[in-house]
């Protein structure tokens, strides 16, 4: 238990770290003190443009540092902490708590929603006749040629293509005046770490069936169902959390996609507007995503070196 706990702590520390580094990397490569003095100058209306300057690369490790120490300062008081836009200084409170649950919120249901349509349907998947799952196992690697953006697209194209035939609207497709999109943004991010999980349980499954325990169940007259539920869906549980890092990269890496084409003002469009500028609030807000997930994915090694102290 001690090293796993170890394990983790050091996987925090590194990982925390890593943010802080990327995030203050402009402050290192370019002079950043003299963009944001000319940012503000045009702003504020003193300068028309910059245009005439030239942003040439630098190395200033001492306003890196310093851009780092300045983050964690402004981490350590997070609610007094500020970020500029357009002039002036806001207050990163309240506008944090309005950006971040909705983005929480896709991110959750997309990482829950995508392990248990992925779990059905490797089930349903198990039970095909063999043509049927050479033909599925070509649709699925034809589907993840695809680029992400025409996915999400498609799907909503779908819908419209629906409406437009029935005169039914299923879901609605956008965030606009009163109306919002919560199912359908959580189905289409949901698509690729979906037949990510299939074709991986596809593959540990199939590898189970050719050990000796499944050839001893089938032996005992066991049905086929019975042991795929039982004792294969059971043995691949922990490999397949363990694949929950690579689920939470897709949905993170299509997060932004997601809020611009749904017109959803989340976290990662908040960064994109004002990450640039405030480096310090890129930090806090990618921490802020990092958080719930490394709690949720210590808690599930921890219970499983409890259950299964090997």
């Amino acid at each position: 238990m001690i090293k796993v706990l170890t394990k983790l702590l050091t996987f925090f520390v590194i990982s925390i770290t890593g943010i802080l580094l990327f995030t203050s990397l402009p402050v290192l490569i370019y002079d950043y003190a003299v963009l944001m003095n000319n940012t503000r100058l045009i702003d504020r209306g003193q300068m028309d443009n910059n245009s005439f300057l030239t942003n040439s690369i630098v190395f200033e490790p001492s306003a890196y540092i310093n851009q780092i120490k300045h983050t964690v300062q402004q981490i350590l008081d997070v609610t007094n902490t500020t970020y500029y836009s357009n002039g002036q200084d806001y207050e990163l409170f309240p506008a944090f708590v309005e950006v971040y649950p909705q983005s929480l919120t896709f991110f959750i249901g997309a990482l829950f929603f995508s392990l248990l349509m992925g779990i059905g349907l490797t089930i349903l998947y198990m039970l095909f006749p063999a043509q049927l799952k050479t033909l599925i196992k070509r649709m699925i690697v034809a589907i993840e040629t695809l680029p992400d953006i025409f996915i999400i697209i498609l799907v909503q194209l779908t819908v419209i293509w629906f409406y437009k035939t029935t005169g039914v609207l299923m879901f609605n497709i956008v965030n606009v005046y009163n109306t919002e999109a919560y199912f359908l943004p959580i189905f289409a991010i949901s698509i690729l770490p979906t037949l990510y999980i299939v074709k991986y349980l596809i593959l540990t499954i199939e590898e189970e069936s050719l050990k000796h325990y499944i050839e001893f169940a089938k032996g005992k007259g066991l049905h086929n169902f019975y042991i795929l539920i039982v004792y294969l869906m059971k043995n691949t549980a922990v490999p397949l959390f363990f694949q929950m890092k690579t689920i939470f990269w897709i949905i993170l890496s299509n997060l932004l996609i997601l809020e611009i084409l749904f017109n959803i003002y989340g976290i990662t469009r908040f960064i994109a507007d004002y990450g640039v500028e405030n480096p310090h609030l890129a930090a806090i807000c990618l921490i802020a995503i990092f958080l719930p997930f490394f709690v949720l994915f210590a808690s599930g090694s921890l219970l499983i070196r409890k259950l299964d102290p090997r």
